[in-house]
């Protein structure tokens, strides 16, 4: 999950929790102050009553037929000492204009005219226009709380975006980095001190591994360059031994395991060269090379070398696949994959090429999947290693597709399938 959507994430649930309360507390505010409103109302409406009652007026008690309902009776003198004198609740009221019970907000007091008399006036105001208030109130606050919600949320990633570019541009560095290869220097420019404090450490780290990267490439270079000569000159040896009269057969089997093992030797010593070349940039000459056609010419001559086995290609021709790339890595790049499927196939098999104008693609028979993260590292083989073979191959490819900003894949769909894009 990306650092910004952490926060956001973050962010959001503090905040819905906050405002939940919040809003609760508010609502419950804003419901008291309307309760506080109608009581009111009521006390006042009381009062009218009661001054008119008392003026002499005569006030019926009944329903006046609107929604404010009064009713004013008398009662004893042990039934006002017994109760309080003002008193308010909530209840279910008749109304003769809808001709049905509502609720109300009731309010009873108990008063005494001249003639110390005891009356009950009841005061009571349905509460459905109240109610409805309440939940226009309460979804108004919702919205509210919403749309707050969304604009700070929105508000405050914009900024932390906004002071997160340094961040952005030094991780789109990060991804742009390649090993060996020139690379733009480490973006920064920002008055962010931690930012450039970080800026400056991933270029000294940066630097610091491009020297031993450079200090790598050269050992592996100048040791397979060293040790060129003398593996000769012990192939050669042992050559000459083999031709050596009066050799047991017991010695000449000892001397052939020699040979072929200095041989595998040697092969890995050109191959290890061959990869510090190209990562040095050596092969400077390129051409237009028609890959579909090297493929074909190749695989009819692995086709000869493995007739014993009855292996053959099957090649499939959309369109010309045409790279700008050095002749000598353009055959290194198909002859390894070739040798790859045309070694690693069993008996009676085919090898089937696929070639068009954006790449191709080789494919061999194979009974369990390879592991797409390791294939390409150096000296990685899924099983021990077989007689002939160096680790190097499919690395010697990745290296040379990477010279040229090809992209080699692989997949296993009942074959273990290798391609090569533009």
């Amino acid at each position: 999950m990306k650092f910004i959507y952490k926060i956001a994430l973050s962010l959001s649930a503090v905040m819905l929790v906050f405002m939940a309360v919040w809003g609760v507390f508010f609502f419950r505010v804003m419901v008291a102050e309307v309760n506080d409103e109608t009581d009111v109302m009521l006390e006042e409406y009381s009062q009218d009553i009661i001054l008119r009652w008392l003026s002499g007026v005569n006030i019926p008690s009944t329903d006046n037929g609107t929604n404010n309902t009064y009713y004013v009776r008398e009662v004893s003198s042990d039934y006002a000492d017994s109760r309080p004198r003002i008193i308010y609740e909530d209840t279910d009221i008749w109304l003769a204009s809808e001709n049905e019970y509502e609720p109300a907000r009731v309010r009873r007091q108990i008063f005494m005219d001249s003639d110390s008399r005891y009356f009950e006036l009841t005061v009571a105001v349905p509460t459905f226009e109240r109610q409805d208030l309440i939940v226009s109130l309460l979804w108004s606050m919702i919205v509210l709380y919403l749309v707050l919600l969304v604009s700070v949320l929105a508000i405050t990633v914009a900024v932390i975006m906004y002071n997160m570019r340094p961040f952005n541009a030094l991780m789109k560095w990060l991804d742009s980095y390649i090993p060996g290869k020139k690379n733009a220097p480490v973006p920064s420019d920002t008055d962010i001190v931690e930012f450039r404090k970080l800026a400056e450490a991933v270029q000294s780290a940066a630097d610091r591994f491009e020297r031993q990267y450079d200090q790598q490439k050269q050992f592996i270079s100048n040791a397979s360059h060293e040790l060129q000569t003398p593996l000769a000159v012990c192939s050669g040896r042992l050559e000459m031994l083999l031709d050596s009269p009066g050799l047991s057969e017991e010695q000449a089997r000892e001397l052939v395991k020699m040979h072929r093992t200095l041989q595998d030797l040697i092969r890995l010593n050109r191959t290890l060269l061959l990869m510090s070349k190209i990562e040095n940039g050596q092969f400077l000459e390129s051409e237009a090379a028609d890959l579909g056609r090297i493929l074909k010419d190749n695989a009819g001559m692995f086709d000869e070398v493995y007739a014993h086995k009855g292996i053959r290609a099957v090649f499939r021709e959309k369109g010309r696949f045409v790279v700008k790339i050095n002749g000598q890595l353009a055959s290194v790049l198909v002859n390894n994959l070739l040798k790859n499927a045309y070694f690693h196939s069993p008996a009676d098999s085919e090898i089937e090429i696929d070639v068009s104008e954006n790449g191709f693609g080789i494919s061999n028979p194979g009974e369990a999947p390879l592991d797409g993260t390791k294939i390409f590292t150096r000296f990685y083989q899924e099983n021990s290693r077989k007689e002939g073979s160096t680790g190097l191959g499919l690395a010697l490819v990745k290296t040379v597709c990477d010279s040229y900003g090809l992209s080699v894949d692989y997949e296993y769909d009942g074959r273990h399938r290798f391609t090569v894009r533009k």
